[in-house]
């Protein structure tokens, strides 16, 4: 699942000659590596005055991707862009004048960091107090959006999919300040319960917990090593120990350990060949 850039946002009546256009006029102006920093570039652009747009911070990561780096891009109009360049400019240099200078004195080295702190306040306030708004698209023209996206400003916020086309949400994607999936949780059975949670680490899968049953009680984990299925747990309700551990290797089912008299300790295990046929 992608998290989608606000700013180049498709519907079905928007020619695809108008992205095009509209990618041709505008031109990169700074690079970052976060989209906190290129935000703070934003900023500075239009405190001169200067229209930019933030490109890329949603694209840093995905479902079952590793987070990219540097794609956070901060880009001009070209009627603009030698302006913004010679601000930035500007402003790197005097970063860099202030990274390099030996301070001399207590008071020379709090007023940078005064100055540090309250752009960071500034700037927490501005994502913070940004207005929510949602858009979305609506696959099958029956007026209901079966994916929605909600955003704090610029910023996605959570995703609303509505996989079956019945009318109703089942599967809805939370994003941290970045921009990146932290957290998940489905309904795949489609009964309007979402029993299902699902958790991440710099935008890649980690762990399932479920409760198949819909009792309250997890009878169900799924763990994952860098985005790639590790192993499956059965868990006995009454204990909540372990009934049985599923191991995979290249998504196939490789061995599996199982409590045969419910004492908790798996003490019965079976192998599988590359059919998945025990051995």
């Amino acid at each position: 699942m992608m998290a989608y850039n606000k700013s180049l946002q498709l519907t079905n009546n928007t020619p695809l000659e108008t992205l095009y256009f509209n990618e041709l006029i505008m031109k990169k102006v700074y690079e970052s590596s976060t989209a906190l920093e290129a935000y703070m570039v934003k900023n500075l652009l239009a405190s001169e005055g200067i229209e930019s747009r933030v490109d890329g911070e949603h694209l840093q990561g995905g479902i079952g991707e590793l987070q990219a780096v540097g794609i956070v891009r901060v880009v001009v109009d070209e009627t603009t862009y030698l302006k913004a360049k010679e601000i930035l400019d500007k402003w790197e240099s005097e970063q860099s004048n202030l990274s390099f200078e030996k301070p001399k004195t207590r008071s020379n080295t709090l007023v940078p960091f005064l100055l540090g702190s309250a752009l960071t306040a500034g700037l927490a306030f501005w994502v913070f107090s940004s207005p929510v708004t949602t858009d979305g698209i609506d696959y099958n023209g029956d007026g209901f959006m079966d994916e929605k996206w909600v955003y704090k400003g610029d910023r996605i916020k959570e995703t609303s999919i509505d996989r079956n086309l019945d009318g109703t949400y089942d599967y809805v994607y939370y994003y941290d300040l970045k921009g990146l999936v932290k957290s998940a949780k489905a309904d795949d059975n489609f009964d309007g319960i979402f029993e299902t949670e699902i958790t991440y680490r710099n935008g890649t899968t980690t762990a399932e917990e479920s409760d198949k049953d819909q009792n309250g009680i997890v009878d169900y984990r799924v763990k994952y090593e860098y985005g790639v299925l590790h192993s499956i747990e059965f868990i006995d309700e009454a204990s909540t120990k372990i009934k049985k551990r599923q191991r995979f290797g290249l998504g196939k089912l490789v061995s599996a350990d199982y409590d045969s008299n419910g004492d908790g300790v798996l003490d019965t295990h079976y192998s599988y060949d590359k059919y998945e046929e025990s051995k």
